[in-house]
C-alpha cells in the first residue's frame, strides 16, 4: 500500500528545513557526547575533591539530560 505525503507549508522552504534539520542533528549529537562524557567523569572521579566533583558532574549531566 502506497502512502501519500502532504506538502509541508510552514513558510520555510524545503532546502531551509533540510539545513535546519542537519544543524539540529549535529547539535543533538554534540550535546549527547557532552552528556556521556560528563556522566563518565561523574562515575570515575577520584581524589581529595571526590564529593565536590562527583556532585558537580551529576548536576551537569542531569541538566544536559
Amino acid at each position: 500500500m502506497a502512502t501519500q505525503s502532504q506538502k509541508i507549508d510552514i513558510g520555510i522552504s524545503d532546502q531551509q528545513r533540510k539545513e535546519i534539520a542537519q544543524g539540529l542533528s549535529k547539535l543533538l549529537a554534540d550535546t549527547y557526547t557532552v552528556y556521556l562524557t560528563t556522566h563518565n567523569f561523574h562515575w570515575n572521579v577520584t581524589g581529595p575533591m571526590f564529593n565536590t566533583l562527583h556532585s558537580m558532574f551529576m548536576t551537569q549531566y542531569t541538566e544536559l539530560w
